[in-house]
């Protein structure tokens, strides 16, 4: 899954009181501190949203709508892992429920809106590369369920272990591996059935 394009975030060693010390003063609705908090986020949560939304703008839009969220679920944060961590699961959430909205409102309109048309971003498995595959990855990344997808974009976007992510979301190692196997094989069976019915070759020279 070494497709993924990763932007290269600072360093920032570890400091639990001061994390503590900033989450209590956003919670506290302390501007310099939310202002403080929104921008250490910022290019981590874009990552996030523009891993898992096709079109840039909306990206963009969710990008907000997770910031906004992260500020005010403040009070929630324990300090038992790091600020980064904590978020990663709220903008994942808050991401997937936009999209899902907007599809509903698209539904209403036409009646025929893209099936879960999500992710925007690169995970594919390590063998296979963007120049390898018949479609834009984000076609197949948006076939699988919330969870995979989900257990996907934490692993490969943002880099969190197994089990990291079987904490964040609240299952077991197992099941985190599970999903991650999973996807990676249902993303294997449609690449190759597309390379049947529709190579990227044939589709360069059409």
């Amino acid at each position: 899954m070494d497709t993924v394009k990763k932007t290269r975030e600072p360093i920032r060693a570890p400091d639990p009181e001061g994390d503590r010390r900033l989450m209590e003063l956003v919670a506290a609705n302390d501007s310099n501190a939310q202002n403080t908090l929104a921008h250490r986020l910022l290019p981590r949560v874009r990552r996030a949203t523009r891993a898992l939304l096709r079109d840039r703008s909306e990206a963009d839009d969710a990008t907000q709508l997770c910031l906004l969220e992260v500020l005010r679920s403040a009070k929630s944060f324990r300090g038992a892992g790091s600020i980064e961590a904590w978020s990663d699961r709220i903008v994942i959430r808050t991401t997937l429920r936009q999209a899902k909205r907007k599809r509903s409102q698209e539904q209403r309109i036409d009646g025929a809106a893209e099936p879960d048309a999500l992710c925007g971003g690169k995970a594919a498995d390590a063998a296979l590369t963007a120049a390898d595959l018949p479609r834009d990855l984000r076609e197949y990344l948006g076939v699988l369920t919330e969870e995979r997808r989900e257990a996907l974009v934490l692993r490969h976007v943002l880099g969190h272990s197994v089990a990291e992510i079987a904490e964040m979301t609240e299952v077991s190692p197992n099941t985190v591996k599970d999903r991650l196997v999973t996807a990676r094989q249902e993303i294997r069976r449609m690449v190759r059935r597309d390379h049947v019915t529709h190579p990227r070759a044939e589709r360069r020279t059409a």
